[in-house]
């Protein structure tokens, strides 16, 4: 037998007899909120409550350790892949009172009546039968989107001009089909990865081509975007005070209702956050840097588990944000679930949005809604048994 050989059969007895015991890893991180001091989703640690009903399974398996709290008789039971929790008493307190159950509920295999769902997802009657792809986009970005975009759009370009010393065709007003050349354009440079580039690279034929400068020049697009509005800029001082979202607020509600009449949702939600790259000025634009956006303006959406198509999305505004004296997580929930009330679905986020009073109120009338969720040990309905463990690990 070579040397080689016998090193080859070393390396693999090695391989058989080490012990791969994978570290902990926490699925969610912290996000760091400069612009704001709104406490991010993802920072403490969470533990999951499983029943243990294997009596002989800690003996059994030679990777499991069995460590005891002796001030709460706390077993603890840790695994490669879960931590199992065993407490001799069936439940046990938080600081507040609340009383969490140690035992598994009882199951009998049927869908429980709060979780009934009795409309089919998918696309409603009147796009189920849209093929066409242009006719599919419309039906997202109106005719009405469009219309309200060249009114504003033509008052803005009126007072540009009165500073212009030679007016050219460039300069001229704008109509609906040059609006939905724009937007194609725009549309076009996303899907080409184009939109990094200067708009002289863009309507440089030699170098991306003519599939650009055919459709306009460059200084008429340039002057587009100069002059592009959504709402009327002369109410701006009168309406910011209250709603910091005005310059795109009925343009973005039109949208948004349009998600919502296009598409029945499943029995299973997600509400989460998405920030969207965005760095212009804007008054609570956020800096998070583990996002791949680092600059960005925050949306707290609410989309379909199965399809991820969005229902409903609300830009999060920073401090100035009217939560009615909701807490923030509470109030987005609530709100972002408004279409679904009362039709027994189910809402998955993250520690960010979820607590235990709202878990207990979306089950009331008119919510008639269950929520899973992780949620933060620094939560008073949490036992302290709990937070000893969680911080002691």
């Amino acid at each position: 037998m070579s040397v080689v050989e016998r090193d080859d059969i070393k390396i693999s007895e090695l391989i058989k007899l080490r012990d791969y015991s994978p570290l902990d890893s926490d699925s969610e991180q912290e996000d760091c909120l400069v612009e704001d001091d709104v406490r991010s989703d993802n920072e403490d640690a969470m533990v999951d409550f499983i029943e243990d009903t294997s009596p002989t399974s800690r003996q059994d398996d030679p990777e499991n350790h069995v460590a005891s709290l002796e001030s709460t008789n706390l077993e603890v039971t840790s695994s490669t892949s879960h931590r199992i929790i065993t407490l001799p008493q069936r439940s046990i307190r938080g600081k507040n009172n609340h009383v969490w159950s140690t035992t598994k509920g009882r199951t009998t295999g049927r869908t429980s009546a709060i979780n009934i769902i009795r409309t089919n997802r998918g696309p409603t009657r009147m796009c189920r039968n849209v093929f066409d792809p242009l006719l599919c986009f419309q039906l997202f970005i109106t005719d009405e989107i469009v219309d309200e975009i060249v009114k504003w759009t033509n008052v803005e370009m009126i007072i540009k001009r009165q500073n212009l010393k030679e007016i050219s065709a460039s300069y001229r007003d704008t109509n609906a089909m040059e609006v939905w050349s724009l937007i194609g354009i725009l549309t076009l440079t996303a899907v080409m990865k184009d939109n990094h580039l200067s708009t002289d690279e863009l309507f440089d034929a030699s170098f991306s081509g003519t599939r650009y400068v055919s459709v306009m020049s460059r200084e008429r697009f340039e002057f587009l975007l100069r002059c592009l509005r959504m709402d009327d800029k002369s109410l701006r001082p009168t309406l910011r005070s209250d709603d910091a979202f005005v310059p795109v607020r009925n343009i973005w509600e039109i949208f948004i209702n349009q998600c919502r009449l296009n598409y029945v949702p499943g029995s299973n939600l997600t509400v989460d956050e998405q920030l969207l790259g965005f760095r212009g000025r804007c008054p609570f634009r956020m800096y998070i840097p583990n996002k791949p956006d680092k600059y960005g303006i925050k949306f707290p959406m609410m989309c379909d588990a199965s399809t991820k198509y969005m229902i409903d999305a609300i830009p999060y505004l920073g401090k100035s944000t009217k939560t009615n004296g909701l807490p923030l997580g509470e109030f987005y929930v609530k709100e972002l679930t408004k279409t679904v009330h009362g039709t027994n679905r189910n809402v998955t986020c993250d520690n960010w949005f979820t607590s235990v009073p709202l878990a207990k109120n979306l089950l009331q009338t008119p919510y008639n809604l269950t929520i899973v969720g992780t949620i933060r040990s620094n939560k008073r309905e949490i036992p302290e048994e709990i937070k000893t463990l969680v911080h002691g690990r």
